[in-house]
């Protein structure tokens, strides 16, 4: 079974998309910020494809338990055949998306 982790800055959908994939409230969903700290893992489908998904925390770049929250989802990285990169299309790409979009390139 392929896994695929989700991945992004806090408050773009991660945990509500995660959510829908594997079709139950598994993750937490909040306005503020930061609510996912750990990963969660769950069977997802989409159509009849299933998988492994997993929700990470929101990354940001600031605070010691930013790092912390940064070490789970670089388990979660390496654990994933596909990195699903989360991005807020509303308030478009920040400094931090650019960051992370080229760390994920390799």
């Amino acid at each position: 079974m392929k896994t695929v982790a989700l991945v992004g800055r806090t408050n773009v959908g991660k945990s509500t998309l995660f959510n829908r994939l594997c079709g139950r409230r598994l993750a937490i969903v909040h306005d503020r910020a930061g609510v996912t700290r750990d990963r969660k893992e769950g069977i997802a489908a989409l159509k009849d494809i299933t998988f492994r998904a997993i929700d990470t925390a929101g990354l940001e770049e600031t605070t010691s338990l930013a790092k912390a929250m940064w070490n789970q989802t670089e388990i979660a990285i390496k654990e994933a055949d596909i990195v699903l990169m989360i991005v807020d299309a509303r308030s478009g790409l920040s400094p931090l998306d650019e960051k992370l979009a080229k760390i994920f390139r390799g």
